[in-house]
């Protein structure tokens, strides 16, 4: 480790020497919460739902004292947590991401078969790690996604292109009951979609009611859309317990947040791989996991550094609390009595800036600001914004549409930021506005977590 690695602690030390002992090459992620792993993986090809799948390396991050998770190339991102406590060598830890590949595809073949029965055109994207069929009457590429048979995501293109959902959990639909025929499932999807549809129709005629309550020097609809987008904090809620506390969503939802649901710690990690909540919350038990180990795996996972964690618990227990504190979770609590009191403290912290949240990354990349012609070029980049480096003067606290190309995948991603600072010097004596996302498509956003892993990865 040289001198300017962060400090581990024990286990993490014995870690870096296992697996250094094993030929495998280790390195300190940023911050020091976590080891990143590169494993080569012998010739014989992954067997998958889309015929044989070559993969040459993959990098894993450690997560607590036993468990990695893997996170390139991003076909293997949504296993599961693996325990490699008994790998004894190389071998030994990819036959156990061999096993936990043949359960995640055997699982994918039974969704497939189930669809296809039902007279859907199911094909595997992704790297065969996800399945997906076309919506009627849309372009092919316009596709619902599934990645276990009871749930569907529906994609942000095609009917919904356009239309803002502030409840990401919108997306997700539950098809249990719509498996008998695939008319039902068409019918079930082309329910929600028309319901979002409303739901945006119903949003934009009361913003346009509230403009008009203005009087004449009101802006237009479409001006005020432009620059008057609010940021509206994400929370990641974790566990079937504090997901099906009525009296807490409640009053999460009075304060306007959107709320992200997972059952599991597995399904929370994946969540995490394509979005970035402004602060999780999440019971302390998780099955065979725990909240502690869990906010291990977060840190673990590319350009996150501390994101706000909390914990509740039935009770509290010391060695809990304890757990807790030392892997840097925001707080460990007994289930709220007072939501609304409880509700009102987790403001504070989501608007408390305290420890960066989300690592920057230095990057050069082509943007365009909407409605100004002067070029641009992104200097920094990260889950939770941007920063612009540009000669014009642009006021704070505005919100602006943004374009930035990633050359490396191919693809440019366009959000409505809003501009929290603007600042005279930025690594040069050029001018330049810090943007945070308040809007961007699940699309673009899981595509510029692939990035900050690519970024990481090859660092």
């Amino acid at each position: 480790m040289s001198a300017a690695d962060p400090q581990l602690d024990r286990h993490q030390e014995r870690q870096r020497a296992r697996f250094e002992r094993m030929g495998l090459s280790a390195r300190t992620m940023p911050g020091g919460r976590s080891l990143l792993i590169s494993i080569p993986i012998g010739s014989a090809p992954f067997e998958s739902v889309s015929g044989p799948l070559s993969i040459e390396r993959i990098i894993f991050a450690t997560v607590g004292p036993d468990q990695i998770k893997c996170l390139r190339p991003r076909a293997v991102f949504g296993l599961p947590l693996l325990n490699v406590q008994r790998c004894a060598d190389r071998a030994a830890v990819e036959a156990a991401i061999r096993q936990a590949w043949r359960q995640r595809t055997n699982e994918l073949r039974e969704t497939g078969r189930i669809l296809k029965s039902l007279g859907m055109d199911v094909g595997a994207v992704e790297g065969a790690s996800v399945l997906a069929f076309p919506i009627q009457g849309e372009a092919p590429k316009t596709r619902v996604l599934m990645q276990r048979i009871d749930e569907a995501i529906l994609p942000s293109s095609g009917p919904l292109s356009g239309i803002p959902i502030h409840n990401m959990d919108d997306r997700i639909l539950d098809v249990t009951s719509a498996l008998e025929s695939g008319a039902d499932l068409e019918c079930l999807i082309g329910t929600q979609i028309e319901a979002l549809k409303k739901k945006a129709q119903a949003a934009e005629s009361e913003q346009r009611i509230r403009a008009q309550d203005g009087g004449p020097s009101a802006p237009p609809l479409v001006k005020a859309a432009q620059t008057q987008t609010a940021h509206r904090p994400k929370i990641l809620l974790v566990g079937n317990q504090v997901i099906e506390n009525a009296e807490l969503r409640a009053a999460l939802n009075q304060q306007g947040y959107q709320l992200a649901t997972a059952r599991s710690e597995t399904e929370a990690l994946i969540r995490l791989a394509g979005m970035s909540p402004d602060l999780v919350l999440s019971q302390y038990a998780l099955g065979r996991s725990d909240g502690a180990t869990f906010v291990q795996g977060s840190r673990a996972l590319p350009g996150i550094e501390r994101i706000p964690v909390v914990l509740l618990d039935e009770t509290k227990q010391e060695s809990r609390r304890e757990a807790a504190r030392i892997v840097g979770a925001a707080g460990y609590l007994a289930y709220p009595k007072d939501p609304t009191a409880f509700v009102a403290r987790l403001n504070q912290l989501i608007n408390t800036p305290g420890d960066r949240r989300f690592t920057r990354y230095p990057q050069r990349l082509s943007a365009q600001l909407e409605g100004w012609d002067a070029p641009c070029v992104a200097t920094e980049v990260g889950r939770g914004g941007v920063f612009i480096t540009t000669d014009e003067s642009i006021e704070a606290h505005r919100s602006m549409r943004c374009e930035i190309a990633l050359p490396e995948l191919g693809r440019t991603l366009t959000f409505d930021g809003e501009v929290l600072y603007a600042s005279m010097q930025q690594g040069s004596t050029r001018k330049g506005v810090g943007l945070r996302f308040s809007e961007i498509s699940s699309e673009d956003e899981a595509t510029l977590i692939e990035y900050l892993g690519w970024i990481e990865s090859s660092s």
